[in-house]
């Protein structure tokens, strides 16, 4: 390759990363957090943690284009409520960036307001670059029981599987399987109770087995 094309070719790189405004890795400090019962203040086990980061390119629009993952990890909280994600440092050769959703958190708990968000960066200042930490690490998190109202306990789960698009859409649900199994056995409860419920699960078969009694 001579050295006009070599030139040519970092100079095509360089347009790339300006365009998408994305580093060519990542890097994100583990996380841990504890969640808890928002009366009791006991542990709670058992809950579904997914975590993602998604990349976003140049669009015309301020939302981006959404590319894809960086990253996707799922867990579940043990007996004293804790779960933990290991740090990682990732190539990104779509050059996608990395914005609030660096990572986007959801937690679900049959019974329980799902908790979920990524990080609110103040508009017009510049992201914090390739080193990405939570702001949850360390903290916690406090779920509240849900509306004993199985309509509107569905209808606010909707938010929660409408979060799970993303990672859906890029690929990636085979991932979340906990936390997909989890929604589609809630979802056959709540519809046992009421047959009018609707709750679209991404990636279940409605035909989910194994669900244990709630």
């Amino acid at each position: 390759m001579t050295s006009v094309r070599k030139i040519a070719l970092l100079a095509l790189i360089i347009v790339a990363l300006n365009a998408c405004g994305g580093s060519l890795y990542y890097t994100s400090d583990p996380i841990e957090a504890w969640v808890v019962d928002a009366e009791t203040g006991k542990p709670i086990e058992g809950a579904v943690v997914t975590a993602n980061w998604q990349l976003v390119g140049f669009s015309l629009d301020t939302g981006g284009t959404r590319l894809g993952q960086l990253e996707v990890m799922e867990t579940v909280t043990d007996q004293n409520g804790h779960f933990y994600f290991p740090g990682f440092t990732k190539l990104n050769l779509s050059l996608g960036e990395l914005r609030g959703d660096d990572p986007h958190l959801l937690i679900f708990k049959p019974g329980y307001e799902y908790l979920g968000g990524g990080h609110s960066y103040p508009v017009g200042k510049p992201l914090p670059g390739a080193h990405r930490s939570s702001d949850i690490n360390g903290r916690i998190l406090q779920m509240k029981k849900a509306d004993p109202d199985v309509s509107k306990y569905a209808f606010h789960l909707g938010f929660l599987t409408t979060s799970l698009m993303n990672i859906e859409n890029s690929g990636d649900a085979g991932r979340i399987p906990k936390m997909i199994h989890a929604l589609a056995c809630e979802r056959m409860r709540l519809k046992a109770i009421d047959p009018a419920v609707l709750l679209w699960v991404p990636g279940a078969t409605g035909t989910e087995t194994n669900c244990e009694a709630k």
